[in-house]
């Protein structure tokens, strides 16, 4: 299935969840991980990010859908030893011959909220895992497996895992700019654009 803008699919932003999977709910209490939604604060980099993101991913390949091609830890908390917001990122990656009405029932039956488009520019189909009703754990970017969007994220991710000195800098950046924005979620992701689309093609 094609992620262009004609053909990407659509779906609408839904606050009605299905009843949470509690393999799910059980992999992610006391993980670290939490923050009300359209709050900019940081977390000290926690080594258990990683392993809850191997909980999270045994849950979700235990009754993934045919058509899914990987999943992936994408964003800070995949970063050991940088500070991140805490909440948890994964990218989910589709086959471009996947049925995506198939992936949808998927993630509502463990009881992501889905979120919509990212944003008009970019193809992520957005959820968002949710325990107690307003605080985010866990966002879940749907994309073409292998698709240019899908290619940076890992690639970004990579650059900041071996080399030090950039991620100290991006840590530094990511502080400053959290301070400037405390309650702005556009603006702290707009201080950090320069940085980030620079480095994506490493």
């Amino acid at each position: 299935m094609s992620t262009s803008p004609d053909n990407r699919p659509r779906r609408l932003r839904t606050e009605i969840p299905k009843p949470l999977d509690p393999a799910l709910v059980a992999s992610l209490s006391a993980a670290d991980l939490g923050l009300r939604r359209g709050a900019v604060a940081l977390a000290a980099p926690s080594p258990r990010w990683a392993e809850v993101f191997a909980g999270v991913a045994n849950v979700l390949n235990a009754a993934r859908p045919t058509g899914i091609g990987a999943i992936e830890h994408i964003g800070s908390t995949a970063v050991p030893g940088l500070a991140a917001k805490p909440i948890l990122d994964l990218a989910i990656g589709f086959e471009a011959e996947a049925n995506l009405d198939r992936i949808h029932p998927w993630l509502l039956s463990l009881g992501f909220l889905c979120l919509g488009e990212k944003d008009a520019s970019r193809p992520d189909l957005m959820y968002g895992f949710e325990i107690e009703p307003g605080i985010r754990l866990v966002n879940a970017h749907v994309i073409e497996h292998g698709a240019a969007e899908w290619s940076s994220y890992l690639a970004f991710r990579n650059y900041l895992r071996t080399h030090a000195t950039e991620r100290e800098a991006y840590g530094a950046l990511k502080r400053r700019v959290a301070l400037q924005n405390p309650g702005d979620r556009i603006g702290y992701l707009a201080g950090k654009a320069e940085f980030i689309h620079a480095r994506r093609s490493h």
